[in-house]
């Protein structure tokens, strides 16, 4: 997975935000606390701008979960014709790998993560979207900060059937106001860290 393009303007969806309110435009950088606001309320501002990811080889079915998404989102899969590939596609299997370029807004990213990080998603989607958000860190610390399972964003599960996930959270989290909105982000955000640096320990 590559971050192909990243055009994320902090100044100019503040900017956004102050003609909504008929205020004048401003030169100076929001704070990561008003970022932290603006993608809690996910006002229209957070649809200006444009994130590209290139995924070089990936499952096709796992490709088949992403293109579902469509508001904010554009995809862009390899194809499996045959006068293309020179494989017939009665020989092609579902984790054969494609490229796969994909070009969204701030908000697509975060709603796609609410389902995509969920741990009732695919295995393999979950890890290839766990690597765009970190790919997205690498570029803006916020957005990455913004991107949790759908349970984090609620404060509880609403799936059919749980998948535990939120009553882990709570347990490992006694000592936190989980009312909080932002609390429940930053724990989430804490904790997914830890992980990955012990990832990268192995």
């Amino acid at each position: 997975m590559k971050i192909t393009n990243f055009n994320v303007n902090w100044v100019q969806i503040k900017n956004r935000c102050r003609t909504t309110i008929n205020k004048g435009d401003s030169n100076t950088m929001p704070s990561d606390n008003w970022k932290k606001k603006l993608i809690l309320a996910e006002h229209s501002p957070l649809r200006v701008g444009n994130i590209s990811v290139h995924f070089e080889k990936i499952p096709y079915y796992v490709s088949t979960h992403l293109v579902r998404h469509h508001i904010g989102i554009e995809k862009f899969v390899g194809t499996s014709r045959e006068d293309r590939t020179g494989k017939p596609r009665e020989e092609r299997r579902q984790t054969d790998n494609v490229q796969m370029d994909i070009d969204m807004n701030p908000q697509a990213l975060i709603n796609i993560s609410r389902k995509r990080l969920c741990t009732q998603a695919d295995e393999t989607t979950r890890e290839y979207w766990n690597e765009v958000v970190e790919g997205v860190r690498e570029h803006d610390e916020m957005l990455a900060w913004g991107c949790v399972p759908e349970c984090i964003r609620d404060g509880g599960c609403p799936e059919f059937q749980t998948c535990g996930l939120y009553t882990q959270f709570q347990a490992m989290n006694k000592d936190a106001n989980l009312s909080d909105m932002q609390e429940r982000y930053d724990r989430f955000d804490e904790q997914r860290k830890v992980l990955i640096r012990r990832r990268k320990r192995k």
